[in-house]
Parts: structure tokens; sequence; C-alpha cells
């Protein structure tokens, strides 16, 4: 898989899992959650959907700072987002199948953006 097409792929993904936690939030904490809190939900798809929509407008950056921003950015969101699951799952916060189904998406996303960080070329310097 090429990078602009990696970047699409989570941009999709952000925009799934934002928009479901926008205007479905009580059916996204039905997926995981224990209790039927509102938990912030929809602020955190908004905030889910922007990244979708930084990741879908960097697709073809052909190596920037910005670029590596970006997928820096990506990679703490994805492992902390990881980190976060587990604490919540083993609190008894959220079901397994919830972790899973999240631990799945967030893991091939973080290697995939540690990938793409390693491989991008250095940007050259314009004298």
């Amino acid at each position: 898989m090429k990078r602009h097409q990696f970047f699409i792929l989570s941009a999709l993904l952000a925009w799934l899992f934002g928009l479901l936690m926008i205007f479905m939030p009580d059916k996204a904490l039905e997926t995981g959650a224990v209790a039927n809190t509102n938990i912030g939900m929809q602020w955190f798809g908004i905030a889910l959907f922007s990244i979708g929509v930084i990741n879908f407008f960097s697709r073809n950056d052909q190596g920037s700072k910005a670029l590596k921003a970006v997928m820096f950015g990506n990679i703490i969101l994805h492992a902390a987002g990881e980190a976060v699951d587990i604490y919540d799952y083993s609190a008894g916060f959220v079901q397994l199948s919830s972790i899973l189904a999240s631990g799945i998406i967030h893991v091939v996303l973080l290697f995939g953006f540690l990938y793409f960080l390693i491989k991008t070329p250095k940007q050259q310097v314009e004298a």
C-alpha cells in the first residue's frame, strides 16, 4: 500500500468513527461502554473527524516537516488510544469486544504511521 492510499484509509476510518460519535453517540457508547453515560462522545467524534480531514489533505505531501508532524501526531493518538482502551477495560468501563475491535484498528494504524514516518525521505533544504 502506498502512503497516499494509507492516508486515505486512515481518513475514512476517522470520518466513519467520528461521524458515528457525532450523530449517534448513544449507539457508539452501546458498542463498548458498560454504563450508558455521555462521556463527551460527540466532542471526541468531532476531533476524530477533524484528524481524518488533516490526514486526507496530507496524503500527497512529499515529506515535509508538517507531514512528519501529522504522522507523529497519529502515532501518539493510536498509541495513547490503545493504552486508554486497555485501562478502561481493566477498570470495567468498556467491554472486551469493544477494545478488541478498536485495538485492531489502533495497532494497524499505529504501525502504518510508524512505517511511513520511517520511510519518508528527509526534506531537501533549498539554498
